[in-house]
C-alpha cells in the first residue's frame, strides 16, 4: 500500500472468493519457520480471474493450485500482494508453501518472539506476516492447525479451538507435533499460535448446559503462583455471561498465555486468549486494587468477545466499535455488578473525561465509525472503545434493561456465524426491542448518528422560572463543533432536586436542536426550583445549565443520585482551580468549599469510605486542561498543587481522624478494604501537599508494607515533593523489586515523573538502564509516558522535553510502529497551549514530519499538523 492510499468505508466491496477452511503446517526451526498453506477456495462469481492476497515478509518456496506447481508467469508479488491467475477456475485448492523470520520481527505483529517463545497477533492486519491471506475480517474460514517443533525448546505448542492431538515424531524423537482444529469459522485477525517453554495453571468450568471447560493459563517458569486471581475472573465472566444475556461458551478448552512483548492490553483469539502478562500476573502483594479489577476487567473483555467479536465479527475495520464498543459496555456492567455501580460509572466517566473528550476535542477527533483510514491500528482509540461503549449505554438506557438484553440476544441469533455491521447491531436490536413491545419515540436511523459523527456535543438548558404561576420553562439546546453535524439523539435523565421530599427521575429525550420542557403548579413558589441533570451520564457530551454556585453547593449535600452530587463539587473543584490558573483566585468560594468539605466528612457514612473518596477526588489535570481555550500547563499545575495545600492544610485535622478511623479496614483483602485504602490514598496525597512531615514518614513505613496498593498510594503522595522520605521510598521500591519486570515498569514511570531540575537527564539515563527492555511497550509507555506526566520537565520553557519525547517517538517507529503512532499523539492539541509551548510543540512535530516514519506514525503527525 502506497503512503498515501487511504481505505474508504465508501469502497468498500465483497471479497469475490470464499475460502471455507484452511489448513496450516507450521514448522519451527532454528533460523525461521515454514508454513504450509492449503486453502479451500471457491469464487462467488465468473467474473475474477485473479485471486489477491496479501503478504509482508514471507518467502515463497512454491505455489500449487489442485496440486499442479504453478509456474511464475502465473503469478507475481506487487507492493505486498501476491496475484494469482486462476483463470476459469470456480473452485480449487490452493497450495503455497512459504517461509517466514519471526526472530528478527520487532513490529510485534504477525509472529514474533518474546522471552525465546514465539507468539502472535493477528488483529489488525498481523497475519499477512504469517501467510498470504486476504487479511479482512468479512472472509471467515474454519481452521486446522499442525504445528511440529523441538521438543525441548518448545515444549508447549498451543493454537485455536480443541487439541485433537499432540505426540513425538517417529522419523525424529527430538520433535513433537501438535494438532488444533476450531470448528467455529472466524476471520484471520482471530488466529493464534504459541510454542515456548512454559507453565500451566489448570482449573474447569461446568457450563449451565452442563458441559466442563478445561481452562489453563500459560505463564513463564516461575510466574504460576500469580494466576489465581485471573482464574477466579475468568469463572466469575463465564457465570456472569450465562446470567445475564444467556452466552455460554462453546469449545471444549479456554487458554490464556501471558506475554511480556504485547502491543496490546489482551487480544480474544478464539480459544487461545493472549494477554499482556501485567494484566494475568497479580495478587495483592504485587499489584494495587485498581490493577487487580483491572485484570477481572480485562480478563472478562476478552473473554465476552467469545460471542460479540468471535461468533458475530466486523464486517470491515470501520465497524471495529460493533465488536469493542459493545464489548466494553459489558465488561463495564460485569464490573459494576460484581462491586459499586456508582463507583464504576464515575471512574468510567472520569476516563472518558479525561481522555476520550480530549481525544474529541484535537486534530485526532475521528467518528465511532469513522469513513477512511490510512492505518486501521491508529483506530483502537478511546473513541471506538470508551465513547463506542457510551453509545451501547444510551441504547441501554433507552430500552432498559431487560428489552435492551432481548434485543441483543436477537441480534446474535441473527448473525452467529457471521460478519455485522453497526447499522446491522443498531437494526437487530431494535427490532428484538419491538417485537418485545418497546415503541419508540425517536428516529432510529437518527440514532445511528452517535457513529457517524466526531466530536462531543454540547448541551445547554436554562431555566425560565415564573413564581407566581409555579412554572417552569427549560430551554434546551444543542450544538456541535463541527457546523455540518446533525441534531442527534440525546438522553437525558434529570430531576427536580427538592427539600420537601423524593425525587421522581425523568428521561427526556432530546433529537431536535431545540426544544422546550414546561412544568406546571410546581411546590414552593418563592424558590427556583433546582435540577440535576444527565444524572448517571446518560450521554457522552458535555452540559452547561444556568445552575448558580449556590445551587451546585445544595446539589452536593441534598441530591440523592450520587453521580450527580459528584459532578457538581467536580464543577466546583475545576472553578476554584481554574480561577487560581487565571490569577482570579475566589477566596470566598475556596472557603465555602472547604466549609461544605467539613460537613460531608463530619457526615460520611461509615459503609460508603469508596464515595467518599471520589467525593474528596479534585478534577485531573488533563480535564482541567481541557477545560481551558488556552493552557498554560505550569499555571494549571502550580494551581492544582496549591488548591490540594489548601484543602489538606484547612481539613488536616479532619483527614487525620479519617485516617485513624479507616486505617484498621485497610488491611482487608481484595475485594474488601478498597474503599478504605482509595480514601487513605486520597488523605494521603491532600495531607503531604500541604507539608505534612509526620504524614510523609508514616507514607515511607508503608512502602516497605505487604499491601502494593498502600505502597503505591504512599509513593505517589510522595511523588510532588522534594523530600527524603521520597527518595528512601524510591530506593528501597527498586531495592525489593528491580528482579520484578512487571513492577520494575511502575519504578521506571515513578522515576521519569518525579519533578526536579535534571529531569530530562535522569530520564535519558533509565533508557539505558541494564533492566530496561526497549523492545517491551510495557517498559517504553513506563519511562515516556511517565515523563510526559513530568509536568515542569516535559513543559520546560526551552522545549528541550518536548525535542527528547519527539526523538524517543522516532527511535522506536524504526523497530515497533504501533506503539510510536500512539506515542505521538502526546502533541495532539498544540494549537490550544500558549507561547512558548505551541511554537515548541509545533517543532518537535516539524521535526518528527520531516523524517522517514511509518505509515502509522506518518498519519498521526499529517492530522496534527492538518
Amino acid at each position: 500500500m502506497k503512503e498515501t492510499e487511504k481505505i474508504r468505508l465508501s469502497d468498500y466491496k465483497e471479497y469475490p472468493f470464499e475460502i471455507s477452511s484452511i489448513f496450516l503446517n507450521i514448522s519451527i526451526k532454528n533460523d525461521y519457520v515454514e508454513v504450509v498453506s492449503i486453502y479451500d477456495i471457491k469464487s462467488k462469481s465468473n467474473h475474477d480471474d485473479s485471486l489477491i492476497l496479501q503478504g509482508i515478509d514471507i518467502e515463497i518456496k512454491c505455489i500449487e493450485i489442485n496440486d499442479k506447481a504453478l509456474e511464475k508467469d502465473f503469478y507475481k508479488l506487487e507492493n505486498n500482494k501476491l496475484i494469482i491467475k486462476i483463470e476459469e477456475i470456480c473452485s480449487f485448492k490452493l497450495k503455497i508453501i512459504s517461509t517466514i523470520n519471526p526472530y528478527i520481527n520487532t513490529s510485534l505483529e504477525g509472529l514474533y518472539e518474546s522471552n525465546n517463545m514465539l507468539v502472535t497477533q493477528c488483529e489488525a492486519e498481523g497475519f499477512r506476516r504469517i501467510i498470504f491471506h486476504p487479511d479482512r475480517p468479512d472472509v471467515l474460514s474454519k481452521y486446522k492447525v499442525r504445528i511440529v517443533a523441538d521438543r525441548k525448546k518448545f515444549p508447549v505448542l498451543l493454537s485455536n479451538g480443541n487439541l485433537l492431538s499432540e505426540k513425538r515424531l517417529i522419523e525424529d524423537a527430538s520433535k513433537y507435533e501438535s494438532i488444533w482444529e476450531d470448528p467455529f469459522p472466524k476471520p484471520s485477525y482471530l488466529f493464534a499460535i504459541v510454542a515456548g517453554r512454559l507453565v500451566c495453571k489448570n482449573d474447569f468450568y461446568i457450563t449451565k448446559s452442563g458441559r466442563t471447560v478445561c481452562l489453563r493459563i500459560y505463564v513463564e517458569p516461575g510466574d504460576e503462583g500469580l494466576t489465581q486471581h485471573a482464574l477466579n475472573s475468568l469463572k466469575k465472566a463465564m457465570q456472569w455471561d450465562e446470567d445475564v444475556y444467556g452466552f455460554e461458551y462453546d469449545l471444549d478448552l479456554y487458554n490464556i498465555v501471558a506475554v511480556r512483548h504485547f502491543n496490546m492490553g489482551a487480544m480474544e483469539n478464539k480459544g487461545l486468549n493472549i494477554f499482556n502478562s501485567k494484566l494475568v500476573l497479580a495478587d495483592s502483594e504485587i499489584a494495587t486494587d485498581e490493577e487487580l479489577e483491572r485484570v477481572e476487567s480485562v480478563i472478562a473483555h476478552e473473554y465476552f468477545h467469545n460471542w460479540t467479536g468471535n461468533r458475530i465479527t466486523c464486517r470491515d475495520w470501520f465497524q471495529l466499535s460493533l465488536k469493542e464498543g459493545l464489548t466494553v459496555f459489558r465488561d463495564q456492567s460485569f464490573t459494576a455488578d460484581l462491586h459499586s455501580s456508582i463507583i464504576k460509572r464515575i471512574e468510567d466517566v472520569s476516563f472518558l473525561r479525561s481522555h476520550q473528550f480530549l481525544e474529541d476535542s484535537g486534530p485526532t477527533s475521528h467518528a465511532v465509525k469513522p469513513n477512511e483510514y490510512i492505518s486501521i491500528d491508529n483506530f483502537y482509540t478511546t473513541t471506538i472503545y470508551e465513547k463506542g461503549a457510551e453509545v451501547i449505554r444510551m441504547l441501554h438506557t433507552l430500552l432498559g434493561h431487560e428489552t435492551f438484553i432481548k434485543g441483543v440476544r436477537h441480534y446474535a441469533e441473527r448473525f452467529d456465524g457471521k460478519a455485522a455491521t453497526t447499522e446491522d447491531f443498531i437494526d437487530s436490536v431494535f427490532k428484538g426491542a419491538i417485537k418485545n413491545g418497546y415503541k419508540p419515540d425517536f428516529d432510529i436511523s437518527q440514532f445511528q448518528l452517535w457513529y457517524y459523527q466526531s466530536g462531543t456535543p454540547n448541551v445547554s438548558i436554562n431555566r425560565s422560572w415564573e413564581p407566581t404561576k409555579g412554572s417552569l420553562k427549560l430551554l434546551i439546546r444543542q450544538t456541535h463543533n463541527k457546523l455540518s453535524n446533525k441534531a442527534m439523539v440525546i438522553p437525558i435523565k434529570f430531576s427536580f432536586v427538592s427539600k420537601n421530599g423524593p425525587e421522581k427521575e425523568c428521561l427526556f429525550v432530546l433529537d431536535k436542536e431545540e426544544t422546550t420542557l414546561e412544568f406546571e403548579g410546581l411546590g414552593n413558589k418563592n424558590e427556583k426550583p433546582v435540577l440535576s441533570y444527565f444524572r448517571d451520564f446518560s450521554a457522552p457530551i458535555r452540559w452547561e445549565t444556568d445552575l448558580s454556585t449556590d445551587e451546585l453547593f445544595y446539589l452536593v449535600e441534598k441530591d440523592t443520585n450520587l453521580f450527580a452530587r459528584w459532578d457538581a463539587i467536580q464543577s466546583l473543584f475545576k472553578l476554584a482551580i481554574l480561577s487560581r490558573a487565571a490569577q482570579m483566585r475566589k477566596e470566598s468560594l475556596e472557603e465555602n468549599l472547604i466549609h461544605l468539605l467539613e460537613r460531608i466528612i463530619s457526615t460520611a457514612s461509615s459503609n460508603n469510605p469508596s464515595f467518599l473518596a471520589t467525593i474528596l477526588t479534585l478534577p485531573s489535570i488533563s480535564e482541567l486542561e481541557l477545560s481551558q481555550n488556552t493552557i498554560d500547563p505550569l499555571s494549571v499545575y502550580n494551581s492544582y498543587y496549591s488548591f490540594s495545600a489548601l484543602v489538606g492544610k484547612s481539613l488536616s485535622s479532619n483527614l487525620s481522624n479519617l485516617f485513624k478511623t479507616y486505617s484498621h479496614g485497610s488491611i482487608l483483602d481484595w475485594p474488601n478494604g478498597v474503599g478504605e485504602r482509595k480514601l487513605i490514598d486520597i488523605i494521603w496525597k491532600l495531607l503531604i501537599s500541604s507539608g505534612n512531615s509526620e504524614i510523609r514518614l508514616k507514607a515511607l513505613q508503608t512502602v516497605k508494607g505487604k499491601s502494593m496498593t498502600l505502597c503505591l498510594s504512599a509513593l505517589n503522595s510522595l511523588l510532588p515533593i522534594c523530600c527524603i522520605e521520597r527518595d528512601e521510598a524510591m530506593q528501597y521500591f527498586y531495592s525489593r523489586w528491580n528482579n520484578n519486570p512487571i513492577i520494575l515498569d511502575t519504578w521506571f514511570r515513578l522515576e521519569a515523573s518525579l519533578p526536579r531540575p535534571d529531569a530530562l537527564q535522569i530520564t535519558e539515563k533509565l533508557l539505558d538502564h541494564p533492566l530496561f527492555d526497549p523492545l517491551a511497550p510495557n517498559s517504553i509507555r513506563s519511562i515516556l509516558g511517565g515523563f510526559v506526566k513530568n509536568t515542569k520537565a516535559f513543559h520546560s520553557l526551552d522545549g528541550k522535553g518536548y525535542q527528547f519525547i519527539a526523538e524517543q517517538i522516532l527511535s522506536v517507529d524504526r523497530r515497533n510502529p504501533i506503539t510510536a503512532s500512539r506515542l505521538v499523539k502526546v502533541f495532539s492539541r498544540w494549537r490550544n497551549f500558549t507561547e512558548p509551548y505551541s511554537q515548541n510543540m509545533l517543532e518537535a512535530i516539524k521535526f518528527l514530519s520531516n523524517k522517514d516514519l511509518s505509515i502509522n506514525t506518518k498519519e498521526v503527525v499529517a492530522n496534527i499538523l492538518d
